[in-house]
């Protein structure tokens, strides 16, 4: 009878460790879920951070800004921001809903963060790394890359956007940037008055 209850215990351990060595991996060592850079050496994306994937992020590719696009209330918010805090990051928040939809106010923010001059790269996160992200990373493909609206939106939908209809906010606002960049871009190229 022993052996048995041995057997089992040994292979309840090993599970275990084996359970244990995968939330390490995932949360110390991985990237977080849908990590992708959008500029090399400049701005990243991505949705939520687990513990340490923050430290990663600052080693392996110089994060050196947080924009976060969560409640800042959350405990996983708080618990980022300390990290962030610990490691020398800046951390941002400017809080919108989770299916995208902001107020002209919010994107001023959320512009002004992501075209700042700064030498040290920048993640931008919300939960998913799908809505909320797709609208601060097209608003940056718009003003800093000259995408066109058509082409953010592709590059949203590669990121899981569903396109559904109670995410007309998120589309309007985009449409309302990409015209406003657009206007920016040409007068940019008026030659000046004499």
């Amino acid at each position: 009878m022993t052996r048995p209850r041995t057997a089992v215990l040994v292979c309840l351990l090993a599970l275990g460790l084996a359970g244990g060595a995968y939330f390490v991996h995932r949360t110390w060592f991985s990237l977080p879920k849908r990590f992708a850079a959008v500029e090399e050496g400049r701005l990243y994306r991505s949705g939520t951070l687990q513990p340490g994937q923050l430290e990663r992020l600052k080693r392996d590719y110089h994060v050196g800004t947080v924009l976060s696009l969560c409640n800042p209330d959350a405990p996983e918010s708080a618990a980022e921001r300390r990290e962030a805090e610990r490691l020398g990051i800046r951390w941002l928040n400017v809080p919108l809903t989770g299916d995208g939809a902001s107020t002209p106010d919010d994107r001023d923010r959320i512009r002004q963060a992501l075209l700042a001059d700064t030498d040290e790269p920048m993640l931008v996160h919300c939960s998913a790394g799908v809505n909320r992200t797709g609208l601060a990373v097209g608003m940056y493909r718009l003003y800093r890359q000259g995408w066109t609206l058509e082409q953010v939106m592709r590059e949203m939908k590669q990121f899981d956007f569903e396109d559904e209809p109670h995410h007309e906010n998120l589309r309007q606002a985009l449409a309302a940037e990409s015209a406003a960049a657009e206007r920016r871009r040409a007068s940019a190229t008026q030659p000046a008055s004499p």
